[in-house]
């Protein structure tokens, strides 16, 4: 459904449930309207504009680069096993580094503090998600060296042990 690659493709968490359906010969997509709560059946294609058309909205936001609410889709396919996956917007690393004091985030251009503002936003967003002690984590990262890599350090706040993680 979503976009994969460099920089921040996902903007909104998207939380995919799958359904198993013994009698669903193709799969049938549900999204729910964030206002009314209500499903509406859509084909793959019109999810994947959906969720297209959001990540467009929020990254010409200059306020909000992300959003906290979960777009929900829910599929029923006879190949589906049941269960539900968040994909959570990627880690935005920074040449600056993270917990900058406020007197530090002053010296920054506007560019470099907004930067610094949504890699906050994004990493406090995929700590909650990860703090739930029910969920499995599923981190996929680029890296040559995970035990030292930028979002190991993230991952562990969240699951210390890393007793709940997957690389």
């Amino acid at each position: 459904f979503n976009q994969v690659g460099g920089g921040t493709k996902t903007r909104r968490p998207i939380a995919l449930r799958m359904q198993h359906d013994p009698t669903a010969t193709k799969p049938r997509c549900f999204l729910t309207d964030d206002i009314s709560g209500r499903e509406r059946e859509l084909s793959l294609s019109e999810v994947r504009a959906h969720i297209e058309r959001e990540n467009r909205r929020l990254e010409r936001d200059p306020l909000r680069g992300v959003e906290r609410d979960d777009i929900r889709i829910r599929v029923e396919y006879r190949y589906c096993p049941n269960m539900i996956v968040i994909d959570t917007p990627g880690l935005i690393q920074t040449p600056f580094g993270h917990g900058l004091s406020q007197q530090a985030l002053r010296q920054l251009s506007p560019q470099q503090r907004a930067q610094a503002r949504a890699a906050r936003e994004v990493e406090q967003l995929v700590l909650e998600k990860m703090r739930r002690p029910e969920y499995v984590i599923l981190c996929v990262e680029d890296a040559m060296d995970w035990k030292h890599g930028p979002t190991r350090e993230v991952v562990a706040r969240a699951d210390p042990e890393l007793a709940r993680t997957v690389l």
